[in-house]
């Protein structure tokens, strides 16, 4: 499933707003937003944004033409900025990082079912992503709804879940013999150990804090286990969740162009950076947003 191309209308509206242009992505979530310069957007604007963003839960937007300091300010207006503890930002932008993959590289980022920072004591609510350079074919991202994951779940399963709080580490990914250990893409890494020895507890099932709606939050790459049963007894669970979470009624698949920006909630949709693009060049510029502890 891919979002369809649309052109901006000469006036931007759709049913139920006033100032920007809301059309629905094929599959379970996400909207692509035109009749918008981020550079320029009044509060109305950005009110009606904000009430798309919370509705969709992925905002696409195309043809941007923005520095990292328009992209910050732009994701500042959701909330405080957040920092990226393992990789080094552009300079003179503390708050935004470079996702970038030469042709050499093998191993891409973020290529894999999970939720940003979900290892993090307050994981961040939303992540901006902005394409500088995109592969001729390829490199999509798939998105995947865990409102509608949740709610598709049996009562008993439901029953088994709420309540159950994970065990969730940076160590599976970031620490030695992690999956980025020896990743071979070009960004330049930070060691932050401390970060990576941490571990938070964090509901299985979380409620979002401005809509009251219940979310699975089980990202795969970052939870250790229950905090009350083993790995062992955690695994196949988790196996299930995931495999149940991301099936294709569950999903919407994003197709880049360099100009595309993407702003996702990381409390209610984990997202899969595609892989497929060897041989070929992408370059994104990433911002994280603070979140709230989950509840």
């Amino acid at each position: 499933m891919t979002v369809p191309m649309t052109d901006a209308p000469s006036s931007p509206s759709s049913p139920g707003y006033e100032r920007i242009r809301v059309v629905p992505a094929v599959g379970a979530l996400g909207a692509e937003i035109s009749g918008v310069d981020i550079k320029e957007i009044d509060d109305s604007t950005f009110a009606e944004i904000k009430r798309a963003w919370l509705e969709h839960l992925v905002l696409f937007f195309r043809g941007q033409r923005i520095t990292p300091a328009h992209q910050a300010a732009f994701a500042r207006r959701f909330g405080e900025l957040d920092t990226y503890p393992f990789i080094k930002p552009i300079p003179g932008h503390p708050e935004v990082i470079p996702i970038i993959k030469e042709p050499e590289n093998r191993v891409n980022f973020g290529g894999g079912w999970h939720s940003d920072g979900s290892y993090m004591p307050i994981p961040p609510k939303a992540t901006m992503l902005y394409a500088i350079d995109v592969p001729d074919r390829g490199g999509d991202t798939m998105f995947a709804n865990m409102h509608a994951a949740w709610e598709a779940l049996s009562p008993g399963m439901k029953a088994l879940l709420d309540g159950i709080r994970g065990v969730f580490t940076a160590s599976k990914v970031h620490g030695d013999g992690g999956y980025y250990a020896k990743a071979d893409h070009p960004m330049e890494k930070i060691k932050d150990k401390e970060t990576i020895d941490n571990r938070s507890e964090h509901p299985i099932v979380r409620t979002h804090p401005e809509t009251g709606r219940k979310a699975l939050y089980v990202s795969q790459p970052h939870i250790e286990r229950f905090k009350t049963m083993t790995a062992e007894e955690t695994a196949p669970i988790i196996q299930y969740l995931v495999a149940h979470a991301t099936k294709a009624e569950f999903i919407t698949r994003f197709h880049w162009q360099a100009g595309s920006l993407v702003l996702w909630d990381n409390r209610s949709v984990q997202h899969y950076a595609l892989n497929d693009y060897q041989g070929q060049r992408r370059e994104m510029h990433r911002i994280t947003i603070k979140g709230e502890e989950p509840r």
